[in-house]
């Protein structure tokens, strides 16, 4: 009887590893911004040269005045992760027009360096938030749908602390071009909350649990006040079994643990039975 649960304990405790390692990755978490605004240099002729639900980005001549139009788009996300734990950080937007068509052009994202909206004047160029250098860049087309740039050193840097985190902006990879290429995010589906911008992050947290805590060392033993009793009859010390702890999250891993306590559990009742047996 006590072969088999021994044996029964071994089996439960490999099988909670295996159901840890069998979990499916979390899928990445994903951050709306938390400010937005798109802005337009020149009046467009109808509608608002800003909003905080379209966000147009590129630079055209406009067909009606022949003036340059540039168009940026505005985004900030807060960050409540370490920087170590971003794997990878990518921002998603979805792009519904685009002008003129067919054609294509590169679309960059830039570091914001200066705070906003706080006494920016979004009818003036002049005051827009300034930006830095970019930090990707992607060719948007006239075929529309979700266009994606990689901005994970952007992210850690923010998340680190070493550059302010102001945000981001789209606008076109020459910013002072007058290339007629001009997109929009949510220009036809501003109503739309499903086609927002947004960050996927993709995280990587360590696993630091362990299943035996360090037993304290005392500093000094005490002095004995009487002789000491004789010694007990040595019994067996249970052999610690190696198990792997599944991640927090996830149905599996709380199997795994299930499974691998009961283990554990079952292995100590043999223990105690066969003790026992020894003192009879």
């Amino acid at each position: 009887m006590r072969k088999w649960m021994i044996a029964l304990a071994f089996l439960l405790s490999m099988l909670s590893g295996m159901l840890a390692w069998a979990q499916p990755p979390s899928p990445p978490p994903i951050r709306y911004p938390d400010l937005s605004v798109g802005v337009l240099s020149e009046d467009p002729g109808y509608g608002e040269r800003w909003s905080t639900d379209i966000f147009p980005f590129g630079n055209y001549v406009g067909p009606t005045t022949g003036q340059d139009v540039f168009c940026r788009t505005y985004l900030r996300f807060s960050l409540p992760f370490a920087p170590e734990s971003i794997a990878r950080a990518v921002l998603t937007v979805y792009v519904d027009d685009y002008w003129p068509g067919p054609g294509g052009a590169p679309m960059s994202v830039y570091p914001v360096v200066e705070d906003w909206p706080a006494g920016v004047d979004w009818y003036d160029m002049a005051t827009w938030p300034e930006l830095g250098n970019p930090v990707a860049t992607t060719q948007v087309t006239s075929d529309g749908g979700w266009f994606t740039w990689d901005v994970t050193g952007l992210v850690r840097e923010w998340a680190s602390g070493a550059r302010p985190n102001y945000g981001l902006a789209l606008a076109a990879a020459d910013l002072n071009s007058t290339a007629s290429h001009w997109a929009a995010a949510r220009r036809l589906t501003a109503g739309d909350p499903a086609t927002r911008p947004y960050l996927a992050l993709t995280l990587e947290v360590p696993a630091t649990a362990t299943i035996f805590p360090p037993t304290p060392v005392p500093t000094e033993a005490p002095a004995p006040t009487a002789a000491p009793p004789p010694a007990p009859e040595p019994s067996p010390t249970p052999t610690p079994i190696a198990a792997l702890l599944p991640e927090s999250g996830g149905g599996a891993g709380a199997t795994g643990c299930l499974l691998g306590g009961i283990g554990l559990a079952l292995l100590l009742l043999a223990v105690v039975l066969r003790s026992r047996e020894g003192a009879l």
